[in-house]
């Protein structure tokens, strides 16, 4: 077993879990969105307006792949498109009202769900858990819940 794996392992399998309550979540938003729906919808609701070329670079998808997804979501009212006014080639993408109350509604959702999960952990479980998740998160580049909340809005 090479250094880290372990540690690598115990990630997975707790990636797994995770996928799973945001697979529940997602399933019980007001409107049927897929995961992979969602996730862009939560990359914009934190950035703020993007073009769709961003959104593609950050989702790790084709242009066309991601410019299809916020056909969907803009027909289901959660997303709003406009040309930029400097440069007419440029499409920026932004949430309506009705999309910051599906990543809102969906997120209180997941919440909800990793509460019950925690509960059946010991106080050193979660303390243990915090750090490593904290620091793993930093590592993704991903953004806390307060960095998010305060640049989405």
């Amino acid at each position: 077993m090479e250094p880290g794996d372990e540690l690598a392992e115990a990630f997975v399998t707790a990636s797994r879990a995770l996928v799973g309550l945001a697979v529940h979540s997602v399933g019980a938003a007001p409107t049927e969105v897929t995961v992979a729906q969602f996730r862009l919808l939560v990359l914009v609701a934190g950035a703020g307006e993007r073009t769709v070329g961003d959104i593609a670079e950050q989702l790790g998808v084709n242009q066309s792949n991601a410019s299809r997804h916020c056909d969907r979501l803009e027909r289901l009212g959660l997303l709003a498109r406009r040309r930029s006014r400097s440069d007419g080639r440029v499409v920026r993408v932004r949430l309506t009202d009705d999309g910051l109350r599906l990543v809102d509604e969906v997120t209180r959702q997941r919440r909800a769900d990793v509460r019950r999960v925690l509960a059946r952990m010991s106080p050193e479980e979660t303390a243990g858990a915090l750090a490593a998740l904290r620091a793993f998160g930093r590592a993704a580049g991903e953004l806390d819940d307060q960095q998010w909340v305060a640049h989405a809005w």
